[in-house]
């Protein structure tokens, strides 16, 4: 896949500390309590902002019960998935919500009438 973004670790490291936290049955709530950390912090690492010290991911791993290196490991998740999310994030890093929407209804109307067009072309 190549070299990627900081902004995308950062992403990966929220999904990971939101999907290992979901797998622990614990709320965002419980894991700031846990680890001695506020709501908003939690908050804050799950959605992938940047801004955040190591102690703190290492709090959250250890809270956890998981290595710091695996939340910033994709391995044994699906690649194609993987690398989606990451050029999706690349892609839209720097613009607004209603960009982010406007591009992403072209796309989508792009794959329907490729569908569509595939369709026709088998009759």
């Amino acid at each position: 896949m190549g070299m990627i973004s900081c902004e995308a670790y950062y992403y990966r490291i929220g999904s990971s500390i939101r999907r290992n936290r979901q797998e622990k049955g614990l709320t965002q709530e419980g894991l700031a309590e846990a680890a001695g950390l506020s709501l908003k912090m939690v908050q804050k690492l799950e959605g992938g902002q940047s801004g955040f010290r190591m102690e703190t991911v290492i709090k959250v791993a250890e809270t956890l019960g998981v290595s710091i290196g695996s939340l910033a490991d994709r391995q044994g998740e699906d690649e194609r998935a993987v690398f989606c999310w990451e050029m999706f994030h690349e892609l839209v890093r720097d613009k607004s919500a209603e960009e982010v929407r406007y591009a992403v209804g072209i796309v989508d109307s792009v794959f329907k009438l490729h569908k569509q067009y595939l369709e026709e072309k088998d009759v």
